[in-house]
């Protein structure tokens, strides 16, 4: 069953509000005033290969924009719509500002467009330039402005002077009588010497394939939008293209390439059938006009579109409308004002140059707003969405990327400089626009694509078997009260260094306030996003609800199933206990930790906040290669934080008097072999570990100290022994190893 646009709107169908008003943009200036110049300056297969480039890129773009359009409820806006709802609305935003920046600039075009085909007839006008242009704008305005319907009815009358037109010059040079040597004589075969000159014709002729978008543009007055713009889309171009290709095959067997080049236009109204040149006339003036008008219409409704989404409060007015079909009264007026002031400057530059530079630009904002178009579609396509389903079905994610690569490639090769220019553009808007637009979410399809990426490296993840040349720290922090253990996080973020993945876990148990443990569950879960949005710290969180009596076991089950495929936490985080009486749970939970292969981290002397300017030494407290190397990696990746590169870490051991010499030789050896920067430093073993330690480390930043998990009977010496070992410390990380982070790699 067909979908029905009940949206406000004039409710046009396909072929008076997507096929017509498009390719009588299509069938522009360019066709009267241009194509004849291009056949001229690159011979007929020159001019072919021409019209194949420019046409392998509308196609790709109208099928991108087919299979988009098909697949979305379709709103006012055009290509911003499509495009914010694909991308996300700072890709929108800055693209579909672009886009109507390229079309307020295409109206201009044509009205320039206008006037130098009047003035090549009539050369008295001259000197009228500037009221010969400004005149048709502000009727085309009024037009526009009684509304989209009246724009509607005047392109059927301007559709069949264009017919009409059509006939008198291509029936004029086929009566004129083409010929097979002629035709010949002009088909040039490109040289190296060509291809600038190929380039150059590429900018003049593009405008002419780009009008397919007039009709995407009234998207939000159409009656079936889904059925409208792909039908309507690619007739107009399929269209357009076969009547360009007459027309290179008509002029290059019936007139010299010298006289196309000298006056292209001139030659269709002296040829025209049975001397009707006034039709020829007639026929470049509705072109022209029709194409002014349909951008004149289509331009503001982008802007109003993307006001409407309230992104960039400065432009908010614009979203204003008039009278019951919402027309877009400030966005005519803005657009109004941006073409009036491009034909004040090209009035002061005079004749074709200006023609050729609006086309220029014209054709540098189009292209990029048909490649992120087709950008959006590929990436709709490629991130196999099951939400992607579009109606349209002749469309595969390299067809669109195909139509990216050949839009930037053709950008870069007509103008580097203002391709650069125009990125530069696209980038400030985009910085602009992203910042409010963060809490927009139009279910745009990025998260479809990084959710494809990630699956598909995951599953070649997961066929590779773990190495310690490529560990890194996976770390997972467990955590009861979050404010409490702020400083547990931070620190974790520290050693995590931006190189592994970090989450938080946390259990708690259900309160007699009636909810169910998933509704307590996902209420917890949003208690630790604002968390992690108010304190700007990175990690995934993660709750599990249990009841006092199976605590111990809901964290057992919570450690072993806290991961997907290969990406499995490699590192635990605890916090020291306070209370006496959890003692002998938290052993329980470091010997499953260790049980499962997992290292042990337990942090004591948790500090108020974790330090933005410490000072003192990463003191290590070397007793073996099981633990030590962890340590020296952690440490190493604390010192790859900012604020911690100038901490110097050190490697402390304690040794018998004879062994000294032989320890420090091997300390050495072991900092040359890690690639980490240390200090050794060996002790004399007095038998009085604790007192050491107070002495050597009372001023540094962090301790690491190895440990193994103790035995059952064991567990209140572990811990009274160690509390007291390190009480009025520094921080300290009491580590034991699974062995899986090696110095040697």
């Amino acid at each position: 069953m067909e979908e029905k646009n009940h949206s406000s709107g004039y409710q046009f169908g396909t072929f008076a509000g997507v096929y017509l008003p498009s390719l009588l943009t299509i069938l522009g200036v360019v066709m009267f005033m241009r194509l004849g110049y291009v056949v001229g300056e690159l011979g007929v297969t020159g001019s072919l290969l021409l019209l194949a480039a420019a046409e392998s890129i509308a196609i790709a773009t109208g099928l991108s924009i087919s299979a988009i359009s098909t697949n979305t409820p379709v709103k006012s806006g055009g290509p911003y719509f499509l495009i914010s709802r694909s991308l996300g609305p700072s890709f929108g935003s800055s693209i579909g500002l672009t886009y109507y920046l390229s079309q307020s600039l295409s109206v201009p075009f044509y009205i320039i467009g206008f006037f130098e085909a009047l003035a090549s007839v009539f050369p008295v006008l001259q000197p009228y330039i500037l009221w010969l242009e400004l005149g048709p704008l502000f009727i085309l305005f009024a037009i526009a402005t009684i509304g989209a319907d009246w724009a509607v009815r005047t392109q059927f009358f301007i559709s069949l002077v264009l017919a009409l037109s059509i006939v008198s010059f291509l029936g004029g040079a086929i009566a004129y009588g083409p010929t097979v040597e002629t035709l010949q004589g002009n088909m040039g075969a490109l040289q190296k010497d060509d291809i600038l000159r190929f380039i150059s014709c590429f900018a003049i002729f593009f405008p002419a394939v780009t009008g397919f978008l007039a009709g995407v543009n009234m998207s939000g007055d159409l009656a079936n939008p889904r059925r409208a713009i792909p039908r309507g889309t690619l007739a107009a171009i399929l269209t357009g293209a076969v009547i360009y290709l007459v027309e290179i095959l008509c002029f290059g067997g019936c007139w010299s390439r010298e006289a196309m080049r000298e006056n292209c236009y001139g030659l269709l109204v002296q040829n025209a059938l049975l001397h009707t040149r006034y039709l020829v006339l007639a026929g470049m003036i509705a072109a022209t006009l029709s194409s002014a008008l349909g951008t004149l219409t289509g331009a503001p409704r982008i802007l109003q579109a993307f006001a409407a989404d309230r992104i960039f409060r400065p432009l908010n007015i614009m979203a204003t409308g008039r009278g019951k079909n919402n027309d877009p009264l400030f966005a005519m007026i803005l657009t109004l004002i941006i073409s009036a002031a491009i034909i004040l400057w090209s009035a002061r530059a005079h004749g074709g140059n200006a023609l050729n530079t609006v086309a220029e630009l014209v054709t540098m904002f189009t292209l990029c707003t048909y490649a992120i178009i087709n950008l959006s579609a590929a990436v709709e396509s490629f991130a196999a969405n099951p939400s992607f389903r579009p109606q349209f079905r002749l469309f595969h994610w390299t067809i669109g990327l195909y139509g990216a690569a050949a839009s930037v490639i053709a950008a870069f090769l007509i103008n580097p400089a203002l391709l650069a220019a125009v990125a530069l553009v696209i980038a400030i808007l985009f910085l602009l626009t992203s910042k409010s637009s963060l809490q927009y979410d139009f279910a745009d399809a990025r998260r479809g694509y990084y959710f494809e990426n990630i699956r598909r490296n995951m599953l070649k993840l997961a066929t590779i078997q773990p190495d310690p040349k490529n560990w890194r720290p996976q770390m997972a922090v467990l955590a009861g009260d979050l404010f409490k253990h702020q400083p547990l996080i931070e620190f974790a973020t520290l050693l995590n260094s931006r190189r592994g993945i970090l989450s938080v876990g946390r259990i708690v148990q259900p309160e007699p306030t009636g909810r169910t443990p998933e509704q307590l569950r996902r209420q917890e879960l949003q208690k630790m996003e604002d968390f992690a949005k108010r304190t700007g710290l990175v990690f995934f969180p993660t709750v599990a609800v249990s009841t006092e009596e199976n605590f111990d076991l809901t964290l057992n089950v919570l450690l072993q199933t806290h991961s997907i495929g290969p990406l499995a936490p490699n590192i635990i985080l605890c916090g020291w206990p306070n209370a006496p009486e959890r003692v002998a749970a938290y052993c329980r939970h470091i010997q499953t930790i260790n049980s499962m292969q997992m290292n042990c981290l337990l942090m004591l002397n948790e500090p108020a906040a974790a330090p933005e300017h410490p000072t003192g030494t990463i003191d290590i407290w070397w007793r073996g290669m099981r633990n030590g190397s962890l340590m020296l990696v952690l440490a190493y990746l604390l010192t790859r934080n900012p604020n911690w590169r100038d901490i110097p870490i050190r490697i402390l051991r304690l040794a018998e008097p004879k062994d000294m010499e032989q320890a420090h030789r091997e300390l050495e050896s072991l900092s040359e072999q890690a690639r980490i920067s240390s200090e050794q430093i060996v002790l004399p073993d007095t038998g009085d570990f604790a007192g050491t330690l107070r002495r050597e480390s009372a001023h540094a930043a962090v301790i690491f100290i190895g440990f193994l998990p103790p035995k059952p009977e064991a567990y209140q010496k572990f811990y009274e022994e160690r509390k007291a070992m390190l009480a009025d410390m520094p921080v300290t990380f009491l580590i034991a190893s699974a062995g899986d982070a090696k110095l040697s790699s």
